[in-house]
């Protein structure tokens, strides 16, 4: 199997910095992956499914105590203009309503149990890598372990971490060595798999684990430099098992 073959497509200048950046990684520490940890939203599904569904249950929260519908508001202020961290305040602001009604449906938003779907590649991964690691999640997002439960993925993962239940978040590297005391393993021996480098990589990295950095969903055009950048880059969750089998191995495949 040939490493290089596995990341996603870049310029061949890149494609051989990350080749030379993983090499030097496992050369120095000559460490076998025993834990695979991955982040949930945009990483194990498409996230913006959850906040379709969550934004459709708080119009019709609206709706519900005012008689107004602005279901296509919240979309279009979320999907198309970016306000993503005060969608509502800005929608009800413009409709003229009180702001007071924001509590209610960022319960409504949190609260709706739609059905939620993994990405096609994710279930078919955790269940090759269970065989052999650990398995964790580590998500910021509230509601993760529902978020897992919906996505029906719970059976595949051995531990969760989620921040927001938390006084940290992966901002901090206390999670991501909490993981490590929960499988018994030293950080060096973890991978984190994710999708969003500023807020995924730089504690990990810092930690000596192995980043692996799905090009997938709205982050997929970051910029990753400095502590954010990751070991390696791919484009496809199917990649991950060969990625983390221990490199030195693989450079003696065929």
């Amino acid at each position: 199997m040939n490493p290089v073959g596995q990341l996603c497509p870049l310029q061949a200048s890149s494609r051989r910095l990350l080749f030379t950046r993983v090499c030097v990684h496992w050369c120095v520490r000559r460490s076998s992956v025993r834990a695979v940890c991955f982040d949930l939203d945009g990483t194990l599904f498409d996230d913006r499914q959850y906040a379709r569904a969550g934004l459709c249950s708080a119009a019709e929260e609206l709706r519900r105590r005012t008689g107004v519908d602005l279901t296509e508001e919240f979309l279009r202020a979320y999907f198309r203009d970016g306000h993503r961290e005060a969608t509502f305040d800005v929608v009800l602001s413009e409709a003229g309503l009180a702001d007071d009604h924001v509590p209610a449906l960022v319960s409504a938003y949190h609260d709706n149990d739609a059905p939620l779907v993994p990405y096609p590649d994710a279930e078919a991964t955790l269940e090759r890598l269970e065989r052999t690691y650990h398995i964790g999640v580590i998500t910021g997002g509230t509601n993760g372990r529902e978020k897992l439960s919906r996505l029906g993925l719970d059976d595949r993962v051995d531990e969760v971490i989620v921040t927001a239940e938390r006084a940290d978040s992966k901002r901090s590297p206390e999670p991501f060595v909490e993981m490590a005391k929960r499988f018994g393993v030293p950080e060096t021996t973890m991978a984190f798999v994710g999708d969003r480098p500023a807020l995924d990589f730089p504690q990990p990295n810092g930690l000596g684990m192995l980043t692996v950095r799905l090009m997938r969903g709205r982050y997929a055009d970051a910029v990753a430099r400095n502590a954010a950048a990751p070991d390696v880059a791919v484009s496809s969750l199917d990649d991950i098992p060969g990625i983390v089998t221990p490199f030195d191995e693989q450079l003696e495949q065929p």
